[in-house]
């Protein structure tokens, strides 16, 4: 996985991004052609214009984060609305294609109470589309005021899953509903969680915020706390680790989100999301326990295949409704286990059962 080092303002950060992930944002950006032709009908000129109102959001409420659109698109060497159709992916094809969806990744969280060392852990499958895992990077912002964040995302997309120097930590996944909005997206809000200095701050910068789509972010602190937090364009819900341990696949658990869950209106969706909540649930329960939930319980979690082949470790080659294509369909490409306490990640690049994770200290820890 290629590491890009970036530090100063956002449009010095942005231009960092652009210039040394160069090759594989042109990349990711023909990947996303093709993407939003197959799975929303959007040809170049229809994202072109779908993405006007969320350039004029940002314009008016995260200028910062236009900046460094900007930069990163002039490093790039393409325009910027070509990288906020990046930002805004998601947003822009669930409110174009309306009647279908996708359902990827798992998250986990445990917290010091429940782990076998006290620690505090949070960690996910990133699954997605398979031409995305040979240009995932691991980008490294020195912000200005002496603030760091590490992020495992996609090049061009300001952030996905990562940790920041306040001890503060993100995992995600995505959820879907019948309500669309403008404001922030999926990736410029998990970026201002990974700009925040507590658990608290990072849940308020998104319940705070306008948001234009649902999603459901794990967000963890080094000082004990975890919280699961879902959110839709009109509400949002916390949801606390139960005796310690804590997971989410891709459908809402709160009981009330103001929206209709897309898994309740879209019959022909997969019901693999309520396989990997259930094991994902009944594997952190046995581990805790045992006596607690260890580094290596948190790894066999996110390497289990219950529910193949919508699993928690996700392997491509199941044709689906729209295409029949392993891009559609996708795998798991990253997987993370982040321990807040020590600032280190272990990183797994590819379908964890079939590699070992790596251990990487954070450059603040």
């Amino acid at each position: 996985m290629r590491v890009v080092q970036v530090k100063g303002a956002p449009y010095q950060c942005g231009y960092g991004h652009g210039t040394q992930a160069h090759d594989q944002i042109n990349e990711a950006a023909d990947v996303y052609r093709r993407w939003f032709h197959a799975f929303a009908g959007l040809d170049s000129r229809a994202v072109a214009e779908a993405v006007l109102p969320h350039l004029d959001w940002l314009e008016t409420h995260r200028p910062d984060a236009l900046v460094e659109m900007q930069g990163i698109a002039d490093g790039a060497g393409l325009p910027v609305s070509a990288i906020a159709a990046l930002n805004f992916r998601t947003e822009i094809a669930y409110r174009a294609v309306g009647t279908t969806a996708l359902t990827e990744c798992t998250v986990v969280g445990v917290d010091a109470s429940a782990s076998a060392d006290g620690h505090v852990y949070i960690g996910q499958n990133w699954d997605w589309l398979t031409e995305l895992l040979e240009l995932a990077i691991l980008l490294d912002i020195d912000l200005e005021g002496g603030r760091r964040l590490v992020t495992i995302t996609e090049p061009g997309m300001l952030a996905k899953l990562g940790m920041n120097s306040s001890g503060v930590g993100l995992c995600v996944n995505l959820l879907g509903s019948d309500v669309n909005g403008i404001g922030g997206s999926f990736h410029t809000l998990a970026r201002d969680v990974l700009q925040s200095t507590s658990a608290l701050d990072g849940t308020w910068a998104v319940s705070s915020a306008e948001r234009a789509g649902s999603g459901n972010f794990l967000i963890g602190g080094k000082t004990g706390e975890v919280v699961d937090l879902e959110y839709n364009p009109k509400r949002y819900d916390l949801l606390f680790p139960r005796n310690g341990v804590v997971a989410h696949a891709n459908h809402f658990l709160a009981p009330e989100p103001g929206v209709r869950d897309r898994m309740d209106y879209l019959p022909q969706l997969s019901p693999g999301t309520y396989f990997r909540q259930h094991r994902a649930d009944q594997l952190l329960d046995e581990a805790r326990n045992r006596g607690g939930v260890s580094l290596a319980d948190i790894s066999q979690v996110l390497r289990d295949h219950y529910g193949a082949p919508e699993s928690i470790c996700r392997h491509p080659g199941v044709p689906d409704s729209c295409g029949g294509t392993r891009e559609i369909l996708g795998q798991t490409n990253v997987s993370a286990i982040f321990d807040l306490t020590a600032a280190v990640m272990h990183l797994a690049v590819g379908t964890p059962c079939e590699t070992t994770y790596d251990t990487i200290g954070m450059p603040w820890s």
